[in-house]
């Protein structure tokens, strides 16, 4: 497999992005939210009458991306890392835990 399939869910024009800053919705699929689980996906999608859209990203294409952040992260001052790495540090993989 040379890439990771992932979902996001449409409403209309805009895409789910989770609760970033108290807006649900963003009118840029960059920044919806990626879902790994069909079933998850599928699920929110019935509860705001959405629907599921299927991506695929290369590995090449997130190795780029990440070689990208990774330099200007470092060029952040180092209480902005910090403060990354502290947000980071409690951020939880999944939707429902």
């Amino acid at each position: 497999m040379d890439s990771i399939r992932y979902y996001v869910v449409q409403v209309n024009d805009r895409y789910y992005q989770g609760e970033v800053d108290l807006q649900p919705f963003t009118d840029d699929e960059e920044q919806a939210f990626a879902f790994k689980d069909i079933v998850a996906a599928n699920q929110l999608a019935n509860e705001i009458n959405g629907i599921v859209l299927t991506r695929d990203v290369s590995y090449q294409e997130l190795e780029d991306l990440s070689a990208q952040y990774l330099i200007e992260y470092e060029a952040l001052p180092k209480e902005e890392r910090d403060t990354i790495e502290s947000f980071c540090g409690e951020l939880s993989i999944g939707m429902f835990e």
